[in-house]
């Protein structure tokens, strides 16, 4: 009897689970202004305050980040209009600003909260960043840049598009 009420106990746990699994591709390809690929000037992605947290927007689907506790580690004062370029691949964001040192990896959690970790950028004070994708990964160009560079997230590195070794 014992034996039994742990099996139902088991199969009732087992049905409240996801029963079925489906691939769910959380890559935003069409996040082309949020990318900065053909936005201009006001349409780009910027900062704005609320109340006392700097916050930037994906605009194509109105995803909120709040970079208060990251723009200190860029040294860079919180306030209105810090232009941003934001990317979604495989459920993660990945975002980099004008004179900005350091691309951010913004992972989503539960409870509308994210965890968050930093990679140096191959070139410090980068002008004007833009994302693309390069074969699923991604690809960071800028004003300032005159190679682009591809991320790989395996080894957290950057590599020179040509494929010879970028900076770490």
């Amino acid at each position: 009897m014992k034996y039994q009420k742990m099996l139902i106990l088991f199969f009732a746990l087992a049905l409240w689970g996801c029963s079925s699994v489906v691939r769910f591709d959380q890559t935003c390809i069409t996040c082309i202004k949020s990318q900065r690929l053909s936005c201009t000037g006001d349409e780009c992605p910027s900062t704005f305050m609320l109340a006392n947290d700097c916050v930037v927007t994906m605009i194509e689907t109105g995803e909120n980040i709040y970079l208060t506790k990251i723009l200190p580690d860029e040294k860079i004062q919180p306030k209105a209009g810090i232009p941003i370029a934001i990317a979604k691949l495989n459920g993660k964001f990945f975002l980099t600003g004008d004179y900005f040192d350091k691309l951010w990896i913004i992972s989503p959690k539960a409870s509308n909260e994210a965890c968050y970790d930093y990679v140096e950028l191959p070139q410090p004070d980068i002008e004007s960043p833009v994302f693309e994708l390069f074969n699923g990964r991604l690809m960071l160009g800028a004003k300032n840049y005159k190679s682009r560079y591809i991320f790989d997230e395996d080894s957290n590195k950057w590599h020179v598009k040509d494929g010879t070794k970028g900076t770490e």
